[in-house]
This record gives structure tokens, C-alpha cells and sequence, in this order.
């Protein structure tokens, strides 16, 4: 599917900055229509070039490399791929580079070209495709927490240490914890992503992908469900130490968390990407689309690095020179 302007048939995209579709062409607002595929979509359905080279296994949005045109795949948005819900970017692609810049833009070792307008325009906001999980939890903890005290006299250092018997019972709800369901995307990274704001979350709908790329989900809930409880029983583990916390130590005995899966969501998350290639390299950039956090390590070039020891060492051989000078006339 494409989304139209009624008024002149240009791309209507949705515009971050006012929260609504914009017709980059005519400047109409919200006067989307919708144009639907009736088959598997292998051409553009504006100019009818093909997209085999941008349409990948798990590609639910693109863009035609011929006429610019973002397309969204409708049998990827619909049946069991249709989300539950969508954060729509909140951080626009000019807002997005200018993240980049202001976080990268004035170190002195990168190289040339690196956050130039011909590269930063190649930025994309893609939504990834994660699974949001709620879970209850009931924790029973059983240990033994020390105590030290320590005082002294006119003779001697003392130290009283003292054991007690702890114990927790501990119940909390974790609502939307995040996994990514994209192989894609590296989890490290989209663990560095959140957190997300979920006061942001509305019901899917597919007129918001227009003008981002996308992808359905690679991995089933199921699979991934593990990763969340690894994410639950660490929160956990900070609320039980955080509760223990006038104890020098702890030592554990028991622990049992129960969980109870309360809902489970298929949710797309709004991400900017930014590739730089660099000596055949391709470093990579995040800006979370809703919050703007930045995720990235940038290049070094060697030539800069050279460049800056040689000024340095010559600036230090002039200095000890001028210094053996004006000590030899004294």
C-alpha cells in the first residue's frame, strides 16, 4: 500500500514534528488515501519499478529506490503480523542529525565527511519490531545480611560484625518490558535504545509508517519470552537489593521468583539508523525516534591521530629548545 495526498497524489509522509500526515509536495495535512496492493507486491506501486533489491524476508516497509516513493507491504501489517501498537517518531530526521552532530560533531579524530550533509542525509527511521511483555511477580528470598560496627579506645581498634536471619516476600508488576524481534538489529544495541516512553503508545495503525522503513517481526514471542524474564529477574534482584540495603552483605540461601504473564503485545518502536562506511567498515548510529538517547562509536582516523602526535611532539621540541636556550645565556 502507499498513502496519496487527495489533493495533488504526491507521497503523503508522516511529519514527526506536527504528529500528523504532510504532503511534502502541497503541504495538505492529514489528506491521506490509501492505496492498496491486491497481490504480493514485487513492483512499486507508484511507478511499477521493481523492488526486489529493497524488499527483504522480513521487509514490511521501504522505500522504491527508483522513484522515492515509501511503500508499506500490506500482507506484512495484516493477520498475524499486524501489531498491537505503534510509538510514532517523535524525533524528525533533521532533529535526528542534529542529535548525531551534537554528540559526534566535535570530536577531533574522525574522519573527513563523516557527519556531512551527502552522509547524514542517508539516515532512515525504520520501526523494529518487538514483543512488550506484563508480567506479576511473587518472590520469596531467604539469606543472611551482616553488620558491622566498629568503634575504638585509647588502646585498641574494635569490630563487632553481627548475622541476621533475612527474609523477603515481594510481589510487583513489570508492565511493557521490551524485547526486539528483529535479528537484524543487534540486541545489545536495542537494549542501549531504552527506555522508551510508553505514555506514547497508541493502537496500530498503518498510515503512521508512511515515510519510515519496517519490518515484521523475525521471532516469535515465544522464543523470545526468555530474554524478558532475564530482564524481570534483574529488576527483581535491584528491588530485593535495594530493600536489603542497610546490610554490609548478603548472603543468599533461597530464592524463588514467580512469574505470571499477564499480556503479551506486538509492538513496532521508532529508530533512526545511521551507517557511515569507513575503510570498508560500516559503523553504526541509533537515535531512539521518541526519546532521542544516541547509540553509537565512531571511526578513528589514523591520519588525524598522526597528524595530532606530530604537532604535539614538534610543539614540545620547540619549547625544550627555547627552554636549553635561555638557560645557556643564563
Amino acid at each position: 500500500m502507499i498513502f496519496k495526498c487527495k489533493n495533488c497524489g504526491g507521497n503523503i509522509l508522516y511529519n514527526p514534528d506536527k504528529g500528523r500526515l504532510v504532503c511534502p509536495h502541497c503541504d495538505g495535512e492529514d489528506s491521506d488515501d490509501k492505496l492498496v496492493s491486491t497481490e504480493y507486491m514485487t513492483h512499486c506501486a507508484n511507478c511499477g519499478a521493481p523492488m526486489d533489491d529493497v524488499i527483504k524476508e522480513h521487509t514490511s516497509a521501504t522505500k522504491c529506490p527508483n522513484c522515492g516513493t515509501y511503500v508499506v507491504l500490506d500482507e506484512r501489517v495484516e493477520g498475524k503480523y499486524t501489531p498491537d501498537v505503534i510509538i510514532p517518531f517523535k524525533i524528525s530526521k533533521q532533529k535526528a542529525i542534529e542529535i548525531l552532530r551534537a554528540e559526534f560533531g566535535k570530536r577531533v579524530f574522525t574522519p573527513a565527511g563523516f557527519l556531512s550533509n551527502a552522509s547524514v542525509d542517508k539516515i532512515e527511521g525504520t520501526y523494529v519490531p518487538f514483543f512488550m511483555y506484563d508480567y506479576s511477580t511473587d518472590t520469596d528470598f531467604k539469606g543472611r545480611g551482616s553488620k558491622v560496627r566498629t568503634w575504638s579506645d585509647s588502646q585498641y581498634e574494635y569490630t563487632e560484625t553481627s548475622v541476621f536471619q533475612v527474609e523477603r516476600c515481594m510481589k510487583a508488576d513489570f508492565d511493557n518490558v521490551p524485547v526486539d524481534a528483529s535479528i537484524a538489529m543487534e540486541d545489545s544495541i536495542m537494549d542501549l535504545m531504552e527506555p522508551f516512553d510508553y505514555r506514547g503508545v497508541v493502537d496500530f495503525q498503518d498510515r503512521l509508517m508512511s515515510g519510515f522503513l519496517g519490518e515484521k517481526y523475525n521471532m516469535s514471542k515465544e522464543e523470545l519470552e526468555p530474554r524478558a524474564f532475564s530482564k524481570v529477574d534483574g529488576a527483581v534482584e535491584g528491588l530485593l537489593r535495594e530493600s536489603m540495603s542497610e546490610y554490609a552483605t548478603i548472603q543468599t540461601e533461597f530464592k524463588d521468583i514467580k512469574k505470571d504473564t499477564r499480556r503479551i503485545r506486538y509492538a513496532l518502536l521508532p529508530i533512526w539508523e545511521y551507517v557511515f562506511s569507513y575503510q570498508g567498515i560500516n559503523y553504526r548510529f541509533h537515535v531512539n525516534g521518541e526519546t532521542g538517547k544516541v547509540v553509537g562509536q565512531t571511526p578513528v582516523a589514523k591520519n588525524k591521530v598522526f597528524a595530532y602526535g606530530a604537532t604535539v611532539f614538534g610543539m614540545v621540541t620547540i619549547i625544550t629548545m627555547m627552554i636549553r636556550m635561555a638557560l645557556s645565556v643564563m
